[in-house]
């Protein structure tokens, strides 16, 4: 027999023999008996004049809600919120009335963003171009008489719409100068990206600001703050050659 293994052997023998001899010398605790309480029990009772007279309290009125009596427009709005829960818990349970409800949110939050910022920039651009007297294509861009109808809207104090022919007048100025390229479908940071010359690029760039501020911003603007805008208008028109 090999030696490890006749130690191995050896070594589980003795520690065997030594957890039994450990066993035998646990002791086995007794078990405990348990004594059935005989006592006399002494049976409490309220008072049931103290009880009543606690009753009679408004602040111990628990299970009685205070009550008025509801005017009509009350019951509405109670009817009203309970119908408003009953589509929400059904909703819940019906996936196409929560995709409903959800659709519904959504719209109900952008048309409050739409409100708060007051202009429809965030939407499209066409909005306000509709109130002109004629369409904004590309053929028509070059044939408005600007002149004609900036004066026309002046005297009619429509100053917004008289911004909105300027900055046109300086898109086709742009144009025929071969500095943009212009298109309908074209935004004005497009116009903006393909100048090339720093210093006509920046001075457009404070005008399309300006003239995003005034027509889609719905900014009011009267006479007086008119007359300064067309000037810078006509400066910047007199350096494209």
């Amino acid at each position: 027999m090999p030696k490890f293994l006749f130690k191995f052997l050896l070594l589980f023998i003795i520690f065997s023999s030594a957890g039994n001899s450990y066993a035998q010398k646990l002791k086995i605790q007794p078990k405990t008996e348990i004594k059935l309480d005989s006592s006399t029990i002494n049976v409490q009772k309220f008072n049931k004049d103290a009880l009543d007279a606690y009753s009679e309290q408004n602040e111990f009125k628990y299970d009685a809600a205070l009550t008025r009596d509801l005017s009509l427009w009350d019951r509405f709005w109670i009817w009203f919120w309970s119908k408003v829960g009953q589509l929400f818990t059904g909703a819940a349970s019906n996936p196409i009335s929560k995709y409903f409800f959800i659709g519904l949110g959504a719209a109900i939050l952008l048309y409050i963003i739409y409100k708060v910022i007051g202009n429809e920039n965030i939407f499209a651009k066409k909005s306000k171009e509709i109130t002109l007297p004629y369409d904004i294509l590309n053929e028509n861009i070059h044939e408005i008489d600007y002149e004609k109808e900036i004066q026309q809207f002046i005297e009619q104090g429509k100053f917004r719409l008289a911004v909105r022919l300027l900055y046109l007048r300086t898109l086709k100025k742009l144009s025929d100068a071969e500095i943009i390229n212009w298109q309908p479908e074209k935004t004005n940071y497009n116009y903006l990206m393909e100048i090339s010359k720093p210093d006509v690029k920046q001075e457009f760039s404070l005008l399309t600001h300006q003239f995003d501020y005034i027509w889609y911003g719905d900014f009011p603007i009267d006479a007086n703050k008119f007359e300064p805008i067309k000037q810078s208008f006509n400066h910047f028109n007199a350096q494209i050659k």
